[in-house]
C-alpha cells in the first residue's frame, strides 16, 4: 500500500513539474525579450522620431520655399498687369491726341536724354528725322502741354530742346479769368518750376491759373499749355520731362 502511495505522489509531482515547465519557460522568454524591446523602444523614440522629424521639417521648408516662390511670381504678375494697364492708358491718351491732331502731328519715341553733349540735360533725342519729314524748328508737344522745339535733325532722329533750357524763349499769356491777362516770356528753369520773365499786364492773377503760349512771334502756335501760375514769376510745368516716352512733332514737311 505504501508503495502505491509513493508512486501516486511521484506521479502527481511529475505532472505538476511538467505543467509548470511551459509557464516557466514562457516567463523566461518574456523576460529575455524585455531588454530587446526596451532597446527598440529607445531607438524608435530617440532615433527614428528624430529622423522622421527631420524629413517632416525638410518637407515643411520645401513647402515654405515653394509658397514664397509662388507668392513672388503672383506679385510679379500683378505688377506687370499694372504696368501694362498704365501703358494702355498712356497709349490710348496719345492715340486720342493723334486723332485730334492727325493732320499736323507726328508721333516719335524718346530714344535718350542729354543730346550730343553729355553735359546737356535739357535736350532729348527722339526717333524721327528728316526722312519722316521732321524739320529744324519744329514744335514738340505731348497731350499735357508744350515740350520744346527741334534744334537739330538727322535722317532718322532729331534733338529737341526742352522748355527748361534758358536759351529757349516762349511768349506766354495767362488764361483770362475775370478779364485780366498776364503776359511774359518763358525763359528756362527746372522740372519743378519754369521762369516767366518780362511780365506785363495784370500780374495779380490767381494761383494755379493756366499759362499757355500766346502765339506771338509765330514760332509756337497759340494755346499750348506750359504750366500753371505759382506766383512770383514761377510756373509749374505741365509736362514731366524726365519721364517722357513719346512726343509729337508738329512741323512736318
Amino acid at each position: 500500500m505504501k508503495k502505491k502511495r509513493s508512486v501516486a505522489v511521484a506521479f502527481v509531482v511529475s505532472a505538476a513539474i511538467l505543467a509548470a515547465v511551459p509557464v516557466i519557460f514562457q516567463g523566461a522568454a518574456i523576460e529575455a525579450a524585455y531588454p530587446v524591446e526596451r532597446a527598440w523602444k529607445f531607438i524608435n523614440r530617440s532615433v527614428f522620431s528624430r529622423v522622421a522629424g527631420f524629413f517632416r521639417g525638410a518637407e515643411a521648408r520645401a513647402e515654405n520655399i515653394r509658397l514664397k516662390r509662388e507668392l513672388a511670381a503672383l506679385a510679379l504678375d500683378l505688377s506687370e498687369s499694372a504696368d501694362i494697364e498704365a501703358e494702355n492708358v498712356r497709349l490710348r491718351r496719345a492715340l486720342n491726341y493723334i486723332e485730334r491732331e492727325k493732320n499736323s502731328y507726328l508721333a516719335a519715341p524718346v530714344l535718350s536724354r542729354g543730346g550730343g553733349a553729355a553735359a546737356v540735360r535739357n535736350i532729348i533725342r527722339v526717333g524721327k528725322g528728316s526722312l519722316d519729314g521732321v524739320c529744324e524748328g519744329a514744335v514738340v508737344t505731348v497731350p499735357e502741354g508744350l515740350v520744346g522745339r527741334v534744334v537739330s535733325v538727322t535722317l532718322h532722329t532729331c534733338e529737341v530742346m526742352l522748355l527748361t533750357d534758358a536759351t529757349l524763349r516762349v511768349a506766354c499769356v495767362s488764361e483770362s479769368g475775370d478779364g485780366g491777362r498776364l503776359y511774359g516770356i518763358l525763359s528756362g528753369g527746372s522740372e519743378e518750376a519754369l521762369l516767366l520773365k518780362h511780365l506785363s499786364g495784370r500780374d495779380a492773377i490767381a494761383d494755379r491759373t493756366r499759362i499757355v503760349t500766346s502765339g506771338e512771334g509765330g514760332v509756337f502756335p497759340r494755346g499750348l499749355e506750359v504750366g500753371v501760375w505759382l506766383g512770383g514769376g514761377m510756373v509749374q510745368p505741365s509736362v514731366a520731362y524726365s519721364t517722357l516716352e513719346d512726343v509729337f512733332i508738329r512741323c512736318v514737311k
